[in-house]
């Protein structure tokens, strides 16, 4: 009877060594993923839209809208022409009905006007591509501190310890548990590459048409359309700063739910604090976008 029972508890310190190692081993590959995927949202934020997915999809982009003859191009040259013919008679008009009327002065204001929303017009990208690189300057002061791993808190020495006192049932089921977690995890993952990804996309769409509310420049009426575009755009670039602090900020508070794992004797919970910040995150990256619009009271 003895002889079986040292056997049944060999088996048993034998299971509870395999799922110690599986768990460390769980634990291992979750912080390096989560790792990753924070340090690549983290660099592809701090990245221009010329430069994201090695420039392949800004040259793409800049053949199809500055070639001469697309669409976007007429429709912009179209509207630069009403609108500084508009701004003229406005001009005119607004001179008392034409009694009260200095041709050379006002014909030289139109004409500096018109040459300057021309150049605004003609110049559209290069426009743009400065809003993005004043963002991805901003960006890249953060990002360093961003990127610190989430993983370098994590004693596997203590965790091993904490573990040993854990029969094989607890280890079951905090096995189950980091399953759990590193299964959120990737919904949660796939939704952050969507948020960043998703916005270089939304940039392109804006860029695609810049000529065209640029060209409303011309005219002081409708100029508003134009400087809303501008602002829409800044708050463009200025959403992978906000995205960069929130990975930063949250990641920090992803340190001390990974310092407090063996620390303060609740693995389980502390693993769910980990996955509750994930979750925090995503929540703030959604409502990035919203935060710079307001601050740059764009529409």
């Amino acid at each position: 009877m003895q002889f079986m029972d040292n056997i049944i508890n060999s088996m048993m310190e034998a299971v509870r060594q395999f799922f110690i190692e599986a768990i460390i081993s769980q634990m291992y590959g979750f912080f390096d993923m989560l790792n990753e995927r924070l340090g690549s949202a983290a660099e592809d934020l701090a990245t221009t839209p010329m430069d994201f997915g090695g420039q392949v999809p800004w040259n793409r982009l800049m053949e199809i809208v500055n070639t001469a003859g697309s669409a976007v191009q007429i429709v912009a040259g179209l509207l630069l022409a009403f609108f500084i013919a508009l701004e003229l008679v406005q001009m005119l008009i607004e001179k008392n009905n034409l009694a009260d009327l200095d041709i050379f002065s006002m014909l030289l204001k139109w004409a500096i006007k018109s040459f300057i929303a021309i150049l605004i017009v003609a110049n559209a990208f290069t426009i743009v591509g400065a809003i993005f690189e004043l963002g991805a300057m901003l960006a890249l002061s953060t990002a360093a501190d961003a990127g610190e791993a989430i993983g370098e808190s994590f004693n596997s020495y203590e965790f091993a310890i904490a573990l040993e006192e854990l029969n094989v049932g607890q280890l079951f089921l905090l096995m189950f548990q980091i399953f759990i977690v590193h299964l959120f995890f990737n919904i949660v993952g796939i939704a952050i590459f969507v948020v960043v990804i998703g916005r270089f996309l939304e940039i392109f769409m804006y860029v695609a048409a810049a000529p065209i509310p640029l060209a409303t420049m011309a005219n002081q009426e409708y100029r508003a359309m134009g400087n809303n575009y501008l602002k829409s755009l800044a708050a463009l670039a200025f959403q992978s700063f906000l995205m960069i602090i929130t990975i930063s900020v949250v990641g920090t508070l992803m340190l001390s739910a990974v310092q407090s794992i063996t620390s303060d004797g609740a693995i389980g919970t502390s693993l769910f604090n980990v996955l509750g910040y994930i979750f925090l995150m995503c929540f703030a990256l959604f409502k990035a976008p919203s935060i710079s619009k307001s601050i740059f009271n764009a529409q």
